[in-house]
């Protein structure tokens, strides 16, 4: 599934709704996997939902007559008075850590990452240098990281597309321009969900959309 699509056919909110057909779920799962925007609208949606159902719940429990208290039992009146009431603000705020912590797991598939680690970074400017090395992902790595340099033209954003061993187009995106100014770019790519073998991956950006990185990685499982 393309971007535009997804955004088209508002798939973020009826991913969360469960309207999706299987095979749409799957299109759009693969695609927000690589796309921040559409991950952060996923976030988004399930954070709302969340919210949702928590005032409906307060409303619901406000309606509900309160049962008539205990004479004979003052000890027990007094306890029921201290127990403080579920507030509002707590339920958003719980369950906007939930929806949060939720969403984390469900794009990344795991919360190793939260933690520091080394990662290797590997240098991958355009075509024309190094185009027959292959870059090693080891097993157990989930991100594809590396560094080019900069293009002299300012670029507001960037696109990159993953390409099979047989140059079909596995992944794509774009992403906005860092705010530094930096002589060197870095991009780290998520490869959890690409299969094994050897990948290429391309980033276009500058005035004309030229080709300002290109790579080979390969995948082991």
């Amino acid at each position: 599934m393309e971007h535009d699509e997804a955004v088209r056919s508002q798939a973020a909110e009826r991913y969360v709704a469960h309207e999706l057909s299987p095979a749409e779920r799957d299109a759009f799962e693969e695609h927000f996997f690589d796309c921040q925007e559409c991950a952060d609208d996923v976030r988004f949606e399930m954070t709302f939902a969340a919210n949702a159902r928590a005032v409906f719940r307060e409303q619901r429990a406000e309606r509900r007559p309160a049962p008539e208290p205990r004479a004979a039992d003052s000890r027990g009146s007094w306890l029921v008075w201290l127990r403080p009431r579920p507030a509002l603000a707590f339920s958003f705020a719980a369950n906007f850590a939930l929806a949060a912590g939720l969403g984390y797991v469900l794009l990344t598939g795991t919360h190793e990452l939260a933690v520091p680690q080394f990662a290797q970074l590997y240098y991958a400017p355009g075509p024309t240098h190094g185009a027959e090395d292959v870059h090693a992902i080891l097993p157990g790595e989930t991100f594809y990281q590396v560094r080019f340099p900069a293009p002299g033209a300012a670029s507001q954003s960037y696109s990159y597309e993953v390409l099979g061993a047989a140059g079909r187009r596995e992944s794509s995106g774009s992403l906005k321009a860092p705010a530094s100014e930096d002589a060197d770019l870095y991009l780290q790519l998520p490869v959890r969900s690409l299969p094994a073998g050897v990948h290429t991956l391309v980033v276009r950006g500058g005035s004309g959309g030229e080709i300002v990185s290109w790579s080979r990685f390969r995948i082991s499982r």
